[in-house]
């Protein structure tokens, strides 16, 4: 991974964005499951609160990444990730879970710290 990446796309040279491992992310959740079928007059399934040991799929950027939820605390959540992505504090996340085989969105969020990983410069 080189500087100047997002995600898996380039962009200026200008710009060093740093590879992070683990995330704290201030989040907001939906109220109610978008696409998920009901029968009849049944209400759509509510969205529960992150719980602690949770796998949750993120997108940030063109990026998208598994994370495990470590810690929850009102509307803060530490996120280790199961791959690293190139992103800075402040970017914008996804937060989707897997609900009857499939990844719903269940909220999004913002970066507001990570654990940065020592990457080697770029040969180029």
């Amino acid at each position: 991974m080189c500087p100047g990446t997002i995600g898996h796309v380039a962009h200026g040279k200008s710009t060093v964005v740093k590879a992070i491992s683990g995330v704290q992310v201030n989040f907001f959740l939906l109220r109610r499951l978008l696409g998920v079928r009901t029968k009849g007059s049944e209400r759509q399934g509510k969205v529960s609160k992150l719980a602690k040991g949770e796998i949750l799929m993120l997108n940030i950027g063109s990026m998208s990444t598994g994370a495990r939820v470590i810690a929850v605390k009102n509307d803060l959540a530490k996120l280790q990730l199961t791959s690293p992505v190139c992103t800075s504090k402040g970017e914008k996340i996804a937060l989707s879970r897997r609900v009857e085989k499939h990844w719903r969105l269940i909220g999004w969020g913002q970066i507001q710290a990570g654990t940065t990983l020592e990457v080697p410069p770029c040969p180029i």
